[in-house]
């Protein structure tokens, strides 16, 4: 174990991302997935949107999201660990799937419907790879769920899966629910990673 950890450590320091996310003061590498999945599916965020992110501790892409707002517009920012401020981000420390948390976002919404939601979202991993992967689908499919009754009409989600048992299957329920799905791995992204992102466009009334 501590081999393998060593050979993390390693792979992390010398990761070129990690290197380029402390030379600008970026809170981590997953800054860059966001900025490329954006860029490259010409997905636009107007100043006037409302956002939820969903998992966004350390805060790598509620910066992001925050500065295309530009001051304007709203940004929901959800995680159970606690995040240092982000300019522009309203922040609220609690779990999405409860109803305590359901209740906050909602407040914090007021009425609005968002134009996308995204999610960096991974549980806890416990060891078992078929059990982790479970797991990950079974939080994929909350997501789902919270975006279905908090997007409008025509939204997009944005969200993290990996590649294994339930994917394709969760794949289908995307699919059944927006009109396009599309698979993406940014080159941010590590190649040994089964890590790999579904930006779905225009929920379906």
């Amino acid at each position: 174990m501590a081999h393998k950890s060593t050979q993390w450590f390693h792979r992390h320091i010398n990761d070129p991302f990690v290197k380029k996310a402390k030379a600008e003061g970026k809170r981590s590498r997953a800054a860059f997935k966001l900025t490329q999945i954006l860029k490259k599916n010409h997905v636009i965020i107007k100043p006037s949107m409302t956002l939820i992110d969903l998992g966004s501790t350390p805060g790598s892409w509620s910066v992001e999201l925050a500065a295309a707002l530009k001051n304007q517009g709203l940004l929901i920012s959800v995680d159970l660990l606690p995040m240092k401020a982000v300019h522009g981000a309203h922040f609220i420390q609690q779990d999405f799937t409860k109803e305590e948390g359901l209740k906050e976002i909602d407040a914090c919404l007021d009425g609005k419907k968002a134009h996308m939601i995204f999610s960096d979202i991974a549980p806890e991993k416990g060891g078992n790879k078929w059990v982790d992967q479970v797991a990950s689908i079974a939080l994929n499919e909350e997501v789902l769920e919270f975006s279905r009754a908090r997007l409008k009409s025509g939204g997009h989600l944005l969200i993290k899966c990996f590649m294994g048992e339930g994917f394709e299957e969760f794949r289908t329920q995307l699919r059944q629910a927006f009109t396009k799905v599309k698979a993406v791995k940014p080159t941010a992204s590590r190649t040994s990673s089964s890590e790999v992102f579904l930006l779905a466009t225009e929920l379906k009334q």
